[in-house]
């Protein structure tokens, strides 16, 4: 088991233990194995890293790799008053590619993709390694979790934390289609590389998602033998149980604390957080990753996100395996449970992201408007999907950043509070999945090189 888990058998976390205490800022849980308890402790580099979503469980990730590499001793904190996947990251339905609506890659997105499957990969066989020991976790499938991971986004035991079925993007549009004809047709005789993409037809696109429709102009050119596709297909597309991924990966960071130099610990607390001068004084390093939260801590001008609110529905779908992509997506997870958003709300406040998760009162006015807005949407992304079984209804709200020549670009760097340096990372928007392994990578090497250059100036910020 431990082999097929990508672990030596002397290896395997034997004894990893989740520890109770209550704290001066809330509750917290602790990994640690029986070795790493009764060794000796070293001075190690305290790191508190905020925000339990994409950005913040890759980074503590890598900052826990890295450390070990260098055989540098770090005590590293994850603090979020959901847990792990308990905000926007763990309702939204992840589809993993680089390429933007027009066919094209988008900056830096086949590095992106690549840095945020081995992220993937890295979950995976933590998730294996746990199985392996027996670890228990919640069986809830109805939006529960285990006490510290998962909370109110639909976590469920025994599922896989990613697929990689394939995603299409059907064209909406005859302009569409041409720009697949342009930009999509590299990746036709080279299916197995790396998130290759191909421009299929019509025909190929229906019989990938039976019952998916065309608008007429899309058929007649290519009826006329124009240089119109009838969809843009990502082989190798992924598709992400997101708080599926995100608990998984947290695991994968107590595997690392096992196996860190003397003093390494990886500490999840449940807490909320509105004071940074407090954290800078508790901690050596601190990183903010916290989404849309980062909104209630500085304002605009210091680090310039736009909120925005959105639901998704999670319904039962029948008979369709590949991701679809548009303006509303599609994202199967599995045979039981598939992804349909998200609405587009934009009076979304700091405060909303305590509401997010799964969505208790479906009755509501404002719940019943966006399930009536998503069924619609759907039936217009998929037809089938009018009629798939209702499961629940989800929200979240997201930090979008501004618009740059190179796209929208995530934002990194550091902001001064009372003299002293705080890491951040912020305004990942619709492109989280794509772009959290590359803001861990440069995050982690800023914080334990203290040292901004390790940030790329296109995303890089200081205040």
């Amino acid at each position: 088991q431990a082999r097929e888990a990508g672990l030596a058998p002397n290896e395997m976390p034997r004894a990893v233990v989740c520890n109770r205490a209550t704290t001066r800022i809330g509750r917290a849980t602790e990994y640690r194995t029986r070795r790493a308890t009764a060794r000796a402790t070293t001075e190690a580099t305290r790191v508190a890293v905020v925000g339990g979503g994409f950005a913040g469980v890759a980074a503590a990730f890598r900052t826990l790799e890295e450390a070990n590499a260098r055989g540098r001793a770090v005590e590293l904190t994850l603090i979020d008053g959901a847990g792990v996947g308990g905000g926007a990251s763990g309702v939204a339905a992840g589809l993993l590619h680089p390429y933007t609506p027009r066919g094209k890659t988008i900056w830096r997105g086949e590095e992106g993709a690549a840095r945020a499957r081995r992220l993937l990969d890295a979950a995976a066989r933590a998730e294996d390694a746990m199985d392996a020991m027996g670890a228990e976790r919640s069986d809830d499938a109805d939006g529960g979790g285990r006490d510290d991971a998962g909370r109110n986004t639909g976590e469920r035991r025994g599922e896989r934390v990613a697929s990689a079925p394939g995603i299409v993007r059907p064209a909406r549009s005859a302009k569409q289609g041409r720009d697949f004809a342009a930009n999509a047709g590299r990746g036709d005789d080279d299916d197995d590389a790396a998130f290759a993409v191909k421009r299929v037809t019509t025909d190929e696109v229906v019989a990938m998602c039976p019952g998916l429709e065309f608008t007429s102009d899309v058929i007649e050119a290519e009826r006329n033998g124009e240089a119109c596709a009838g969809g843009m297909f990502v082989p190798n597309g992924v598709v992400v149980d997101a708080p599926r991924y995100l608990t998984a990966l947290w695991d994968a960071c107590g595997i690392l604390a096992s196996r860190g130099a003397a003093g390494t610990r990886a500490t999840l607390r449940i807490a909320e957080v509105d004071d940074v001068k407090a954290l800078l004084d508790e901690f050596d390093q601190v990183a903010l990753c916290c989404g849309a939260g980062v909104a209630a801590l500085f304002d605009f001008e210091t680090i310039p996100v736009s909120l925005q609110g959105g639901h998704v529905l999670e319904l039962k779908p029948e008979g369709l395996s590949v991701g679809i992509l548009g303006t509303t997506y599609v994202a199967p997870l599995g045979d039981d449970r598939a992804m349909i958003g998200p609405t587009k709300e934009y009076d979304a406040t700091p405060e909303d992201c305590a509401r997010s998760g799964v969505v208790d009162d479906v009755d509501a006015v404002r719940s019943a408007r966006a399930i009536s807005e998503l069924r619609e949407l759907g039936a217009r992304a998929y037809p089938p999907c009018a009629n798939w079984e209702f499961l629940r209804l989800k929200y979240g709200v997201r930090a979008n950043p501004p618009r740059t020549h190179a796209g929208a670009l995530p934002l990194a760097g550091s902001v001064h509070v009372d003299g002293r340096r705080c890491w951040f990372a912020a305004g990942l928007g619709a492109r989280g999945l794509i772009y959290h392994g590359l803001l861990a990578d440069w995050l982690s090497s800023a914080i334990l090189d203290d040292d901004i250059n390790a940030i790329p100036v296109d995303v890089r910020r200081t205040c």
